[in-house]
C-alpha cells in the first residue's frame, strides 16, 4: 500500500515542481519582460504618443512584480522615458527625478544613472545639485563628454546668480570651476577679472581696509597666474596703505607702477587710420582683437593719469610730514612739484586736478601779489577744462579774490576813501590838511585819474548815521588792507595796531554823542595807519 501511494505521489510532486518552475521561470518573467521589451522598441522615438505608450508599458512591467536587476532595468527605462516626456511636459522631469532617487537609493550610482540624473537635474535647474553630483561622481561622468558641458552650464548659472547679488567670492569660485572644466569658457564675461578689484574698492569706501587688502592681494595673485598686468591690484594695495605709509615710499612705489603702465602703453600702440582701414577690410578676423587692444590702451591711460595724480599728492603729503618751522619748500622742491604737475597735465590735458593742486599750492606759498595772481590764473584755467575744477571752496576763494582785487585796487579804493573824507564839510581844516598830505604820498604810486577831486555836498549826520558810517568804514578798511596783511601772523605789529584802531573806532562811535571830534580823531588815525600799511617802504 505504501509503495502504491509513493508511486502516485512522486509523479504528482514532480509535475508540481515542474509547473512551479515553469511559472516562476517562464510565465511570471514574461508578465513584465514582454511589456518591458516592447517599450524598449519605442524608446528611440521622438513621438510623444509612442513615448506615452512606452511609459504605460513600463508601468505594467513594474506592477508585474519584477525583482533584482530586472526591476532596476525597468525603473531606469521608466526614468529615461519620463525624462524624454519632459520635453513636452516639464512636470515629467520631476517624475523622472523621483524614479531615479528610488533607483539610486536601492542600487547606488552607475555611469548611466549618474549621467541621467545629471541631465534631469539640469533640466530642473537644480544647479547646486548638478555641481555637487558632478564633483562626487566625476570618475563615472567623465566618460561622457556632455557631462562636463552640463556641469559647466550649471556653474555659469550659479556664478551669474552670485554676481547679481554682488557676492564676489561665490561668483569667482564658479567661474574658476568653468575654466577648470574647459567648457564654455568663452561665456565668461571679461569683467570677471575685475570682480576682486570691485570688491576691494567697495571695501575701501566702506572703511574695511583689511578686507580690501585681502581682495587686492587675491586679485594680484589671480592676474599673475594668468600672466596679466597687476598694476590695478598693486594700486589698490597702495591705497590701503595710503594713510599710514611713508609718503616718500609711496612716491617710489607709484614711480614703479608708472613705469609698468608706460611699458603697457608701448606694447599697445595707438591705432592709426591705416590700421582702421585694414581692419575694415577684414572685420570678422580683427574686430575682437582691435576692441581688446583699444580697451587695454584706454585702461592704461586712465591708470597713468590716476597714478600721476597720486604721485603729486604724495609729494604734498611728504612736505606736510616735515617738522614744524622747517621753512617753505626749496627751489628744488618746487622743481620736483612742477615736474609732477606737468606729468599729470600731460597724462590727461582735460583733467583739472593739475591746475587745482598746482594753483592751491602756489597760492599758499606765494611771496608776492604777482605770484598770487599767477596761482589764481592757474586755478581759473582749471575751471575751463572738460573735467575742470568744481570744488565750491575753490570757486569761492577765486570769487573772493576777484572782489578784493590786488594791491593796486586796494590803493585806488584807499584814495577814493581819503577823497570822501577830504570832501566832508564836517571835517576841520587840520583834518583836511592831513588827508591832502596822505593823498599826495600816493600820487607817484597810483594814477589818480578817475578819482573826483571836487567836494561832494553832504549833510551833517545824526549820531545813528555816524554809527552806521563807522561800521561801513570798518568794512572798507578791512577790504583795503586784506591784500597786504593776509599773510601776516596774528601777532604782527601791523595787525595788532589795526585791531586796536578798529576797536578805538568802535568805542568812539558809541560815545559820539559826547563829541564828534573824538570820532573824527579815531577815523583820522585809522586812515593814516591804513596809508602806512599800503605805502611801500622807502628805499635809501
Amino acid at each position: 500500500m505504501t509503495t502504491i501511494l509513493l508511486l502516485v505521489l512522486l509523479p504528482l510532486f514532480f509535475l508540481s515542481t515542474v509547473a512551479s518552475g515553469l511559472y516562476f521561470l517562464v510565465v511570471l518573467p514574461n508578465r513584465w519582460r514582454l511589456p518591458y521589451e516592447e517599450s524598449l522598441a519605442l524608446l528611440d522615438s521622438d513621438d510623444r504618443d509612442e513615448l506615452e505608450r512606452a511609459d504605460r508599458l513600463l508601468g505594467q512591467a513594474v506592477n508585474a512584480g519584477p525583482r533584482g536587476k530586472g526591476l532596476s532595468r525597468i525603473r531606469f527605462a521608466q526614468a529615461y522615458v519620463r525624462a524624454m516626456l519632459g520635453t513636452y511636459e516639464p512636470a515629467r522631469y520631476a517624475a523622472a527625478a523621483t524614479v531615479l532617487d528610488e533607483l539610486v537609493a536601492a542600487d547606488g550610482h552607475s555611469a548611466h544613472t549618474a549621467y541621467l540624473e545629471l541631465w534631469v537635474q539640469s533640466r530642473l535647474e537644480n544647479h547646486d545639485r548638478v555641481t555637487d553630483l558632478y564633483a562626487k561622481r566625476r570618475e563615472l561622468l567623465d566618460a561622457r563628454p556632455d557631462s562636463r558641458r552640463i556641469a559647466a552650464v550649471s556653474h555659469l548659472q550659479l556664478a551669474v546668480g552670485h554676481w547679481r547679488r554682488r557676492e564676489t567670492d561665490g561668483a569667482l569660485h564658479h567661474f574658476d570651476r568653468v575654466r577648470g572644466l574647459g567648457e564654455l569658457t568663452e561665456r565668461i564675461p571679461p569683467e570677471v577679472n575685475d570682480l576682486q578689484l570691485v570688491k576691494g574698492v567697495q571695501a575701501v569706501f566702506d572703511g574695511r581696509t583689511d578686507e580690501a587688502r585681502d581682495a587686492f592681494a587675491d586679485a594680484r595673485r589671480r592676474s599673475a597666474e594668468r600672466g596679466e598686468p597687476t598694476v590695478q591690484a598693486e594700486l589698490g594695495l597702495l591705497v590701503c596703505d595710503w594713510a599710514e605709509a611713508d609718503p616718500r615710499q609711496l612716491g617710489e612705489w607709484l614711480e614703479r607702477l608708472m613705469q609698468d603702465v608706460e611699458r603697457e602703453l608701448t606694447e599697445v600702440p595707438m591705432e592709426s587710420d591705416e590700421d582702421s582701414a585694414t581692419r575694415g577690410a577684414d572685420k570678422d578676423t580683427d574686430a575682437d582683437v582691435g576692441a581688446d587692444a583699444r580697451e587695454r590702451r584706454r585702461t592704461a591711460e586712465l591708470l597713468r593719469s590716476g597714478i600721476a595724480l597720486l604721485r603729486l599728492i604724495a609729494l604734498v603729503r611728504e612736505w606736510l610730514r616735515r617738522p614744524a618751522l622747517s621753512g617753505a619748500p626749496s627751489a628744488a622742491d618746487f622743481a620736483e612739484f612742477d615736474g609732477r604737475v606737468d606729468a599729470l597735465r600731460a597724462a590727461d590735458p582735460e583733467l583739472g586736478d593739475a591746475a587745482l593742486v598746482g594753483g592751491l599750492v602756489r597760492y599758499y606759498f606765494a611771496l608776492s601779489q604777482p605770484e598770487r595772481e599767477r596761482a589764481l590764473a592757474e586755478l581759473d584755467g582749471g575751471t575751463e577744462l572738460a573735467k575742470g575744477v568744481m570744488l565750491p571752496e575753490v570757486l569761492d576763494l577765486m570769487e573772493r579774490e576777484r572782489a578784493l582785487g590786488g594791491e593796486g585796487d586796494a590803493i585806488s579804493r584807499y584814495l577814493a576813501l581819503v577823497t570822501e573824507f577830504l570832501d566832508d564839510p564836517d571835517r576841520s581844516l587840520e583834518d583836511r590838511a592831513q588827508f591832502r598830505r596822505l593823498k599826495a604820498k600816493f600820487t607817484r604810486f597810483q594814477d589818480a585819474e578817475g578819482i573826483e577831486d571836487g567836494a561832494v555836498p553832504t549833510q551833517p549826520s545824526a549820531p545813528d548815521d555816524h554809527r552806521r558810517r563807522s561800521q561801513a568804514l570798518r568794512r572798507r578798511i578791512e577790504l583795503i588792507v586784506y591784500p597786504r596783511v593776509r599773510d601776516l601772523p596774528d601777532d604782527a605789529p601791523a595787525k595788532v595796531a589795526l585791531r586796536g584802531l578798529l576797536a578805538d573806532l568802535d568805542r568812539a562811535s558809541e560815545v559820539y554823542a559826547e563829541g564828534a571830534e573824538v570820532l573824527h580823531g579815531a577815523e583820522q588815525k585809522l586812515i593814516t595807519s591804513t596809508g602806512a600799511i599800503l605805502l611801500p617802504e622807502e628805499t635809501e
